[in-house]
């Protein structure tokens, strides 16, 4: 009786054991390792708009692709007319049914809040811009929230908080959430990941068709009444 009550005390301790918090410096190590045995990546998704001034949220989906450092591609399945793509130089979007695209060019100081997508960057490199914290969290089952707040007042203007959410297992991110200053909040979550496989050539090579109207400016993150 005693050895088998010993012998679920070890096992409830080891469960205990894997379920802690790891601390922020081992989250950071683990997670830049993951993300730079992956140099692609491709995934279905769902985003969640919330905006600050309207009551219902507006929900798409669609199929991501990511290239290392080199850029993230959403193409949003229809209804939704829109493909987005984001390099470290620029955000491009582009509705091919009404034949329009907007450009937002990354600079070193102007629009440099919009690189904080989460995607594709370490923990390292966001730790410049953003104290990071560890937490536990229920939903989605499995991951651990890093919670990630601006510390540059460039950031802080347009910014409230990113948040992460990590596999405990592969360590890659499952969903994350935008937050910006005025509380529009952009919730992406991820299906299963698809590693290391070829990115379509439409993809890699994605250009705004010549022809087309491009306008200097990038509506997708502007707050629209309706």
């Amino acid at each position: 009786m005693v050895t088998r009550f010993r012998a679920a005390a070890l096992a409830a301790l080891a469960a205990l054991a894997m379920s802690a918090q790891p601390p922020l410096k081992e989250v950071v190590e683990r997670f830049d390792a993951a993300q730079a045995k992956v140099s692609t990546l491709q995934a279905p998704f769902t985003l969640t708009i919330r905006r600050a001034l309207l009551k219902t949220p507006t929900v798409t989906k669609g199929t991501l692709w990511l290239q290392e450092s080199d850029f993230v591609h959403f193409a949003f399945a229809p209804p939704e007319d829109l493909v987005i793509h984001i390099t470290p130089k620029a955000l491009v979007s582009y509705s091919p049914g009404e034949g329009a695209a907007e450009v937002m060019k990354i600079g070193l100081i102007k629009n440099t809040n919009r690189r904080f997508l989460g995607l594709g960057q370490r923990l390292s490199y966001l730790s410049d811009y953003f104290r990071i914290s560890v937490g536990e969290t229920r939903e989605p089952a499995g991951t651990w929230l890093l919670t990630l707040e601006p510390r540059s007042l460039s950031v802080k203007k347009r910014m409230q908080v990113l948040q992460i959410w990590v596999d405990r297992e592969t360590w890659l991110p499952r969903q994350m959430n935008w937050v910006e200053r005025s509380g529009d909040s952009w919730l992406l979550e991820l299906g299963p990941l698809g590693l290391n496989q070829p990115v379509p050539a439409q993809v890699t090579g994605f250009k705004v068709p010549a022809g087309v109207p491009v306008r200097n400016e990038f509506s997708f993150f502007a707050t629209r009444r309706k």
